[in-house]
């Protein structure tokens, strides 16, 4: 066993499990919610938004009529790469600088003293969030099925922070784990944080359906987003990728775009150059003097 890692069959977080109907109303009454706002203006952007779609091969996603539509609309990195297989250890390794010793979809705890992105922000006072379609309620630590239909609907796996101790040991961060609805709220309130990664459910992501289905919801819930100034100022940066290729004997290129204000100007162009999952995070760490973790962010190739 790798250091940083408990066995993924031992114990793990159960404050904010509940599932039942009845417990889930509960909990969704009583969990607790925040909703942190800053304004620390970075060098390039002053927001940073990571939304990621599942398991497609770089040339099926391009071929994606919606998705195709959407790189017209910024910059496509043609180069861009998941760092392994499966899902989950993309999701950690975007947050973490490392996978940790993940190599599996599992109910994994990383050892507290694993910092993250959010340790760096919460140290410049940058307000951060992440948010999971159809999260039953603020910090829930597991998986949920639909009620009605029996879908997948909300998946641990898919939550990059869910993984590491120093995330969920802290009701304060646990309480910045939040449904969409939310971020839909923070948005008519002009309250989103500065720092979001947005998590589609299991139907809109791809993953149990197809990339049709993906790009149909990455287009819907992008295209009046990008319209609307209380999202989409010039110091935007948008970044839509997949965690990995479905193909796991390809060199695991997957298609990313960045779209925003950050980029504005450069709408329809394509980037060169090879980044990969920690890329994201050495952008952030560059653009607002964070430092860095000390791991694979260190080296990694930042977008600007």
């Amino acid at each position: 066993m790798g250091a940083g890692q408990s066995t993924s069959a031992g114990p793990w977080p159960t404050t904010y499990t509940a599932t039942a109907t009845a417990s889930v109303a509960a909990a969704r009454a009583t969990a607790l919610t925040l909703s942190p706002t800053s304004n620390v203006q970075g060098k390039t952007f002053d927001r940073f938004v990571q939304i990621w779609m599942e398991n497609t091969d770089f040339d099926m996603a391009a071929g994606d009529p919606n998705l195709s539509f959407l790189a017209t609309q910024g910059v496509t990195l043609t180069d861009y790469h998941g760092v392994t297989h499966p899902s989950q250890p993309n999701y950690v390794a975007s947050v973490g600088g490392s996978h940790y010793h993940v190599i599996t979809d599992g109910n994994y705890r990383i050892d507290a003293d694993k910092k993250t992105v959010v340790d760096l922000l919460d140290a410049k006072n940058i307000s951060w969030s992440v948010y999971g379609e159809d999260m039953p309620y603020s910090g829930f630590e597991a998986d949920f099925v639909n009620q009605q239909n029996g879908a997948n609907d909300y998946v641990r796996k898919h939550n990059p922070l869910m993984s590491y101790d120093s995330f969920t040991m802290d009701p304060n961060r646990l309480a910045k784990s939040k449904n969409l609805t939310m971020f839909y709220n923070e948005l008519a309130a002009d309250k989103l944080p500065q720092w979001m990664f947005i998590t589609p459910n299991m139907t809109s992501d791809g993953h149990d359906t197809s990339v049709t289905t993906a790009g149909l919801w990455m287009r819907s819930f992008l295209t009046p987003l990008l319209a609307d100034p209380k999202f989409n100022t010039n110091r935007t940066l948008v970044v839509v990728s997949f965690d990995e290729t479905e193909n796991y004997f390809s060199s695991n290129r997957v298609f990313t775009m960045l779209l925003g204000g950050a980029v504005r100007g450069k709408e329809g162009t394509k980037e060169g150059a090879k980044y990969n999952h920690y890329s994201g995070l050495k952008t952030v760490e560059q653009n607002w003097d964070l430092g860095d973790l000390g791991q694979n962010d260190v080296k990694a190739v930042a977008y600007f």
